[in-house]
């Protein structure tokens, strides 16, 4: 069985979905990394800086039998850009459209790689690939047709992810996408046509 976990990361500049992480694995490697971390909960934000150091030593994501990513997505910043300029065309609201392309201009960024770890495990539907996740990201991982889990350890892995990168900070065997450029241009095609 493979599950995930999926966290946003962010500031005030450049809006809490700046830094996304997404760890998708077998459930008995997600669980071997979060006891070799040995704190519980994690949560970047309200443990200590030596728990923070302990966490990111122990962020051990070289099984072949994980994928993790962290994207770069700027995404209120892009959406609030084409909003800007969908605005003076459109009499009601772009908010909902322009929210979807993104996620599905976001998704076709990483869904073939997805895909082939995915059927490596036997997994032919993505929506058999459960997602722990917040109220943040519920509605994403949902418009991706994945599962959609509540929070756990999955979840918890994710969020030390996103909180890394955000500081800039690399976690091995992590990949760090920047999809922005290929959001943007594909939603300027469709919306702004």
């Amino acid at each position: 069985m493979l599950i995930g976990g999926a966290d946003v990361s962010g500031g005030e500049a450049d809006g809490q979905h700046n830094h996304v992480a997404l760890v998708i694995g077998k459930e008995d490697a997600i669980n071997r990394i979060y006891n070799r971390i040995g704190i519980s909960p994690i949560h970047m934000s309200e443990i200590s800086k030596s728990q923070r150091r302990q966490v990111r030593d122990n962020l051990d994501f070289s099984s072949n039998e994980l994928i993790v990513w962290c994207f770069h997505t700027s995404r209120q910043r892009i959406e609030n850009n084409i909003k800007e300029r969908i605005a003076p065309r459109k009499k009601r609201s772009p908010s909902i459209n322009v929210h979807k392309s993104f996620e599905s201009y976001w998704f076709q960024t990483f869904r073939e790689d997805l895909e082939s770890f995915a059927r490596t495990f036997g997994v032919e539907q993505l929506s058999d690939i459960v997602i722990e996740a917040d109220a943040d990201m519920r509605p994403t991982v949902k418009n991706w047709n994945l599962g959609v889990g509540i929070r756990g350890r999955a979840y918890e892995l994710a969020d030390a992810v996103a909180w890394f990168n955000q500081k800039g900070i690399k976690i091995p065997h992590c990949a760090v996408r920047d999809p922005r450029g290929d959001i943007t241009d594909n939603m300027k095609r469709y919306l702004l046509k």
